[in-house]
């Protein structure tokens, strides 16, 4: 028995849908689909109604935003099993055995199938996505895609003060794994969209980092947390993070017409991401 629990915010995701109902009618097992758009008010979701039509799928519209956590928090409560099956808008399953994957795997608390970039780069400006999937968000617990027990999921659930983009569901996992609670990473992904063109996926990084320091200075994540905060309090440390903001600011334009560019480097977005966080760091 599993609920499939898709959040979304202005995106088509009836296929996405279509193809997890698809795959869990064949299986033979009993299910529900339920799908919430976060108050989005998108012309989109005159195609999402059609999830409505899906045997055993139910798709809905909140008149009001409330966050990325609490839409999965919401999602995970107006569920009926206790198999909850996350899959994030924007992100479609690798293999036609998707749901198998997960049902025939027992005995664990929280499984992890991961996220993998499309097989072929997209075209600028939507490269350096595609490209931070394939090299550093691939690696990582994440909250597009896993399968989790409800009742874990309702003592443990997302922190619903985080509301904007960003570490989330860091906070989420490395929650879990405080309370010993034992996660399995499995390879049975999902393939994302790289839907986001550079100067949004910028912002959403601006944004995140933002979150992050917040989640620091609030204790709620470890100074150890990321590979980018654990070279943010060695600068801090080494009185280099005003140095460094200044050296950002000033390299700031080159860097976005990089990331905009055929030929993204992923090194100097690691940098503009340590860059800003040093920038903010001087502004609180």
């Amino acid at each position: 028995m599993l609920s499939i629990l898709i959040p979304t915010y202005n995106y088509n995701v009836y296929p996405l849908a279509k193809e997890l109902a698809k795959q869990a009618l064949s299986a033979g097992i009993n299910f529900e689909l339920i799908c919430i758009d976060d108050g989005s008010k998108s012309v989109l979701n005159k195609k999402n109604s059609k999830i409505n039509n899906i045997e055993n799928c139910v798709f809905k519209e909140l008149e009001n935003n409330i966050g990325r956590s609490s839409i999965r928090n919401l999602l995970a409560k107006e569920s009926k099993y206790n198999d909850l099956l996350f899959v994030d808008a924007g992100n479609f399953p690798e293999s036609e055995n998707f749901i198998n994957n997960y049902i025939k795997i027992k005995n664990y608390d929280v499984i992890s199938g991961g996220m993998f970039p499309l097989k072929r780069s997209p075209k600028k400006p939507y490269k350096l996505r595609w490209l931070y999937t394939k090299l550093r968000e691939r690696k990582n617990l994440c909250s597009s895609n896993f399968l989790i027990k409800k009742e874990v999921m309702l003592k443990f659930p997302f922190d619903h003060t985080i509301k904007e983009y960003g570490y989330e569901d860091v906070l989420f996992f490395n929650q879990l794994i405080e309370n010993n609670i034992s996660i399995l990473k499995i390879k049975n992904p999902v393939i994302h969209n790289a839907d986001d063109d550079a100067e949004s996926f910028v912002e959403k990084t601006e944004m995140a980092i933002t979150n992050l320091m917040v989640l620091l200075n609030h204790k709620k994540l470890k100074k150890t947390v990321s590979s980018l905060s654990i070279k943010f309090y060695f600068l801090k440390k080494a009185g280099l993070t005003k140095p460094v903001a200044y050296m950002f600011n000033f390299l700031k334009p080159l860097l976005r017409k990089n990331f905009n560019s055929t030929y993204p480097s992923i090194f100097l977005f690691d940098f503009y991401r340590l860059g800003y966080m040093c920038l903010i760091n001087q502004k609180k």
